[in-house]
């Protein structure tokens, strides 16, 4: 009987795996990503260091200097994609290149159990993880760090130069997996627990010298130094600066990015570490701390409510170690977190990512308890709801941008942008050397220069001295108000007034509201003319056009639906020149009108 019931839950946990599976894949894998769904402006960085080594013109991204600031591992692997598709070929293949290390990673799992069933299970429940979808088809390296990770803890018993091997290509695959690197050694015990440390930061730091002549990673200070920096400025009182250290820590003990991960995953991986130590006497106590904390209103308590009740309900193991392996997964995992949140400010979902790999080794090291593959499978169903879809809307606007920077700034002219990875590639990459714009990154992620502008507080002299007179962002970049996220107008120069030293030349918009602005800076060299008419940009995708609109305040641009209707394209709260994404929905009429009168602002090719 014992045997058939264990069977049965064997099959049961199989079907909830393969339905979590097939519920993640259904909903979260996309077979076009593009800038509003999954592919992020930190992926055009990497897509145009690869594509500018392809094309010889050095590992490059901001106009004039080389750069460190990409994950070397995932940009390399993307060079032979543009060299022999093409630049235009990256963002529509490094999805699918993510999603393809993601599969492998699956299959990991499987091949390295005999137990086929439990292995199976895990697989499963790692294809259909929520998070691990949507970040395998980020154009970023997300998914390739989760494989090496997980090849990391597999190959924990490994030979010397295979684990120095894989400690090597996981840190230059992502560089907080340093932590994982250290901690599994420390776990290898004796003289080797130094070597693949050594040897993974050497050659880590070696890159980084020949790439951007420091030993960090270009994007490793800039934004942690602007969350720090600006939070100084606020003068803050020892109360406050309290408060603001635990705000970014508290998420380490066991909150939101590890329940973002896996909740249940990770508070058995928790679990089982401590089980055979805790007191069978205090069983109870974890249970009615995360009640009374839940009932005080703390939130954030599911992943340390998964360790209560698995502490709670699972009999007490007979006296056995610790497992230390899994208890240096979790501690080198755990530092990912405490990196990103607790001491850079700076916390991203897809730097969670690998923690889902300390969710399955626990889970595969209990393999034989069926009632728990049944568990991960159904809380991962359950629990799916805390991932949602990324709010990457705005960087259409930046897209377009990119695309009519020649239309409002003079040829010759180079811009600056702080977000500046998308409107790189459009403006630079996907464009013969000689068409190129010129875009200087000016958050420092990818070019020390500004960066080192902006440490001393002399950005704007520093864009004088590389001849910059137009700049382009949302508003908030450059705001004076050290409360605003992302606010750099203070880092500038004393005296620097965006009101009064930034012309607004155009915003660039794809719905009904402004977006991000290209500005004139006031007193370098002639100023733009204005155009007073509506004028045509040109086709965009799938049958739309660019507009440039000289909108009014309270003005609305509309054009005409399929049915004969006004369709709403854009609308105006300032007197300035829009350019305008218009759907072809937007274009049956062939015409364009502002709102109120009747006649057409501009007529368009019908489609």
């Amino acid at each position: 009987m014992k045997g058939a019931a264990h069977a049965r839950l064997g099959v049961a946990a199989l079907a909830a795996s393969l339905i979590a599976a097939s519920v993640g894949l259904q909903r979260w894998l996309v077979l076009a990503p593009d800038v509003v769904d999954r592919l992020r402006d930190d992926a055009f960085y990497e897509f145009a260091w690869a594509a500018n080594v392809a094309r010889g013109l050095g590992p490059v991204v901001s106009d004039g200097v080389s750069t460190s600031g990409v994950q070397i591992l995932w940009s390399a692997l993307l060079v032979p994609i543009a060299w022999f598709g093409g630049a235009a070929a990256l963002p529509a293949i490094a999805p699918w290149l993510g999603f393809s290390f993601h599969l492998a990673a699956a299959a990991g799992w499987y091949f390295s159990m005999r137990d086929r069933l439990a292995g199976l299970c895990i697989a499963m429940c790692w294809l259909g993880n929520p998070l691990l979808l949507r970040e395998a088809q980020n154009g970023q390296e997300t998914a390739l760090a989760c494989l090496l990770a997980q090849t990391l803890w597999l190959s924990r018993r490994a030979s010397q130069g295979r684990f120095v091997g894989v400690s090597v290509l996981a840190v230059l695959a992502r560089s907080d997996l340093f932590g994982l690197v250290l901690a599994l050694s420390a776990w290898r015990g004796g003289c080797r627990a130094f070597v693949a440390p050594t040897a993974a930061f050497a050659v880590f730091a070696g890159a980084n010298v020949w790439l951007g002549g420091g030993i960090w990673p270009d994007s490793a200070l800039p934004m942690a130094w602007l969350w720090h920096a600006n939070f100084a400025a606020t003068s803050p009182d020892l109360g406050s600066w309290f408060a603001q250290v635990w705000w970014f820590a508290r998420p380490v003990l066991l909150g939101g990015p590890w329940a973002t991960a896996s909740a249940m995953g990770l508070g058995f991986a928790v679990f089982a570490v401590v089980r055979s130590v805790w007191p069978a006497s205090l069983r109870a106590l974890p249970s009615l701390v995360v009640g009374a904390a839940c009932a005080l209103g703390a939130r954030d308590l599911a992943t340390a409510g998964w360790i209560a009740l698995f502490l709670a309900l699972v009999p007490r193991a007979r006296p056995r170690p610790v497992p230390r392996d899994l208890a240096a997964l979790v501690l080198g995992l755990a530092a990912i977190v405490a990196l990103h949140w607790a001491i850079r400010w700076y916390p991203r979902d897809y730097y969670v990512a690998p923690l889902v790999v300390g969710a399955a080794a626990a889970i595969a090291r209990f393999r034989r308890w069926r009632t728990l593959l049944l568990v991960a499978a159904v809380a991962q169903i359950v629990d799916g709801r805390r991932i949602g879809p990324e709010p990457l809307a705005g960087q259409r606007q930046m897209e377009i941008a990119g695309r009519c920077l020649d239309d409002l700034v003079p040829a010759g002219e180079r811009v600056g942008s702080f977000n500046s990875g998308i409107v790189t590639f459009h403006a630079d990459v996907l464009r013969t050397p000689a068409e190129r714009r010129g875009v200087v990154n000016l958050d420092g992620v990818v070019d020390s220069r500004s960066f080192r502008a902006l440490r001393d507080r002399r950005l704007g002299a520093w864009l004088d001295e590389q001849g910059i007179r137009f700049v382009l962002d949302d508003a908030r970049q450059f705001s004076l108000d050290v409360r605003r996220a992302h606010a750099c107008g203070r880092w500038f120069g004393d005296g620097f007034a965006p009101d009064r030293d930034l012309v607004e030349i155009a915003r660039f918009t794809a719905d009904d509201t402004g977006g991000p602005r290209l500005y004139w800076r006031k007193g370098r060299g002639v100023r733009p003319q204005s155009l007073g008419v509506t004028v045509d940009l040109g086709p965009g995708p799938t049958g739309s056009r660019y507009v440039l609109w000289p909108a009014r305040a309270g003005a609305a641009l509309e054009g005409v639906g399929h049915d004969g209707a006004k369709v709403l394209v854009a609308r105006s709260d300032a007197d300035s020149a829009m350019v305008v994404f218009v759907p072809a929905s937007a274009l049956f009429g062939g015409a364009l009108f502002e709102r109120g009168v009747a006649k057409p602002v501009l007529t368009l090719p019908k489609l």
